[in-house]
């Protein structure tokens, strides 16, 4: 009794399937659907095929694994795989054989890379979510810094106020905003020398805030400040907790304008413990204070 056979596109005609899912079906399970001839139009498969396609279809609609349809059509088709396959010679049996191992294999492999892009995928995600927390850290942490350094300029403020007061005199006396901001300089052979940082100049208040930043628990800092002469007297005592040492600092300044007719504040003298620094101490004191300053 001759066997009966059909194409794929009958298959897909009969069971109402696309013949490019027919196709797919085919490629993905082919180690499963029994077929003779030729490749392309010349292979044949028999009608018995028209139940592994159905139950495919079905097993694809209720979003089966390629691994459990596997199962499946070894489960229910392997007798008629077996039957097909006795009905051809020994070279047709090996090669089929090969073919489905490179099925097996091909499929494998698909499945392989279609885990790898989904991991690719979640690594550009997660590099994306890093990137978005590393700014949003930068932004914090320049929030604090400015809340910080808010805070330390209003605690420096209360400090000066409270020295001022402990004086005996009601009234504040202090250096207004634009003698504090000026460029600190230092005369030195008839050019005024200063120190230029990071898009600023170094200032009479940056000095301040570099001395009080010595503050902590071992070491305590007072500042004061008193007019005299025309000239603005800042008097720094320190003192260490931990071996008693005092020091005494007395800076005098004055506003001055350079020859280019830039305004700046000039420190006319500075005192260590009674003692006046010299010129070249000064000009060490500013290279250091550059160092610190673009640091």
């Amino acid at each position: 009794m001759s066997k009966k056979f059909i194409s794929l596109r009958e298959v897909g005609r009969r069971l109402d399937i696309p013949p490019s899912t027919v196709v797919y079906y085919k490629d993905k399970f082919e180690r499963f659907i029994p077929s003779e001839g030729g490749a392309g139009r010349r292979t044949r498969y028999p009608v018995e095929v028209l139940e592994i396609f159905r139950r495919i279809r079905k097993m694809f609609n209720d979003n089966w694994s390629t691994e459990q349809i596997e199962q499946e059509l070894a489960f229910k088709f392997g007798v008629l795989m077996n039957d097909q396959q006795g009905d051809q010679s020994f070279d047709q049996s090996t090669s089929f054989s090969a073919m489905q191992d490179l099925a097996g294999v091909l499929s494998r492999m698909s499945d392989v890379l279609d885990n790898q892009s989904l991991f690719r995928s979640e690594i550009r995600s997660l590099r994306d979510e890093v990137a978005a927390l590393r700014v949003e850290r930068e932004v914090e942490s320049a929030k604090q810094e400015n809340v910080v350094r808010t805070l330390r300029d209003e605690v420096a403020a209360l400090k000066r106020r409270l020295s001022s007061e402990q004086g005996g005199g009601t009234s504040i006396d202090f250096p207004p905003a634009e003698f504090l901001s000026s460029p600190l300089v230092i005369e030195s052979g008839g050019e005024f020398l200063g120190v230029q940082g990071k898009g600023k100049h170094f200032s009479l208040k940056d000095f301040v805030q570099l001395i009080e930043r010595k503050e902590s628990a071992a070491v305590a800092v007072e500042t004061s400040w008193k007019r005299q002469e025309g000239h603005w007297v800042l008097v720094v005592r320190t003192e260490n907790g931990d071996d008693g040492r005092e020091q005494n600092i007395v800076l005098v300044a004055k506003k001055t304008v350079t020859p280019s007719r830039n305004t700046v504040t000039e420190i006319i003298r500075l005192n260590i413990d009674g003692n006046d620094a010299p010129d070249a101490l000064l000009l060490t004191l500013f290279r250091q204070l550059k160092t610190v300053f673009n640091g």
